[in-house]
């Protein structure tokens, strides 16, 4: 008996379907007569560990079949047994990847300009709104409830939200044109300004647990750490290619693991840090259709799947593509969804009544397209 089951295989319709696509899983049990019944069992490990039985039922002859639908984006462990044991390609990982479809689109009232980031907050979002030098607070619709302008350090400089990140009753936002940091209470009064004296270009922030603030600096190649009272305490990375090494990072965000996931534009990658030490633990190139990608915005689900922004890093325009894209934080790639964006910057995972969405920030389209995950 023992040598059957090693034989036994099971095949799937796909082992890279997207959420609420149907993979019908296909077993024909071999002939043996010391079997007086055949019992074929399965289950599949959702990202989350969540483990669901999946039934098989004898359509005809020998051939036994189930089905499942995925409903959560990432690996999905499938386990199958045939009279007891495992077939020998049990387990199988099923890479399932966003679905993708468009819900809706914000583009503000009045109108986005060159927006950058959107964080949610309560019920609102806080939009960084490039274009018009402000940050805006929006209802879910995308319409104005209130805005801040923050003065600037002289008349020739002005006030250039780049990326915005929220820990508790703390609201901090990048100043690209500044080089530096304003940190907010819920209020919106600003509390202090940091970084000016060691940043140049910053571009996306991320604040962790401990209210440690993280700024990417594009022109410096290094992620900047602060204290919550704004002293630097220690730099992550410096310029260059090789791991650990950064050229231009974007946007960024930590994991589950309390790690610091970046956006390493120029590089065409996506790196992971030790937040405390800031070593690199691991990073993976970004290619799609033989091309290398240039990684823009990043964002992280609860499950630790990575979404990002991308566009293909060539001088090329016939060739260029700019759409967003899934990882496992293993670095396998999902899939891509999302197009005719123009220069898109940020993106944002959110749940809202039962779905995973996907805020993309459609920069020089000035619109945010919300997409079903």
């Amino acid at each position: 008996m023992a040598t059957t089951s090693r034989t036994v295989k099971f095949n799937c319709s796909t082992t890279s379907p997207k959420t609420c696509q149907e993979v019908e899983i296909t077993l024909t049990a071999p002939k043996d007569d010391s079997v007086s019944q055949v019992i074929v069992s399965g289950n599949i490990q959702a990202p989350g560990n969540e483990i669901e039985d999946i039934t098989f039922e004898c359509t005809g002859g020998d051939v036994y079949k189930a089905k499942y639908v995925p409903s959560v984006v990432g690996r999905h462990c499938l386990t199958v047994n045939y009279c007891g044991m495992p077939c020998s390609n049990s387990p199988t990982m099923i890479l399932v990847a966003p679905l993708g479809e468009l819900k809706t689109t914000l583009v503000g009232g009045p109108k986005f300009s060159n927006p950058h980031d959107i964080v949610e907050v309560d019920n609102d979002f806080i939009i960084a709104n490039k274009g018009n030098h402000e940050v805006v607070v929006t209802d879910r619709s995308g319409f104005l409830k209130n805005k801040f302008i923050t003065p600037t350090l002289s008349h020739s400089q002005t006030f250039e939200p780049y990326a915005v990140a929220v820990q508790e009753d703390m609201i901090v936002v990048s100043d690209l044109e500044n080089r530096r940091v304003i940190q907010y209470n819920k209020d919106w009064i600003p509390l202090k300004q940091i970084g000016d004296e060691h940043l140049y270009r910053p571009t996306g922030v991320a604040v962790d647990e401990d209210k440690k603030i993280f700024v990417a600096d594009g022109q410096l190649s290094s992620v900047r750490v602060f204290d919550a009272d704004g002293h630097l305490i220690k730099t992550i990375g410096w310029e260059g290619s090789k791991p650990g090494e950064l050229l231009k990072p974007w946007f960024m965000a930590f994991n589950s693991k309390h790690q610091l996931v970046v956006a390493d534009c120029q590089n065409c990658r996506i790196q992971i840090f030790n937040a405390v030490t800031g070593e690199v633990v691991d990073c993976f190139k970004v290619q799609l259709d033989g091309y290398d990608m240039n990684v823009r915005g990043l964002a992280i689900d609860k499950h630790d799947v990575i979404y990002i922004t991308a566009i293909t890093n060539t001088k090329r325009p016939f060739k260029k593509t700019e759409c967003a894209m899934a990882y496992t934080i293993e670095g396998e790639f999902l899939g891509r969804f999302g197009s005719d964006f123009f220069y898109p910057r940020n993106i944002r995972v959110m749940e809202e009544d039962g779905e995973s969405l996907a805020y993309v920030v459609d920069g020089a389209h000035h619109r945010i397209m919300v997409y079903k995950l």
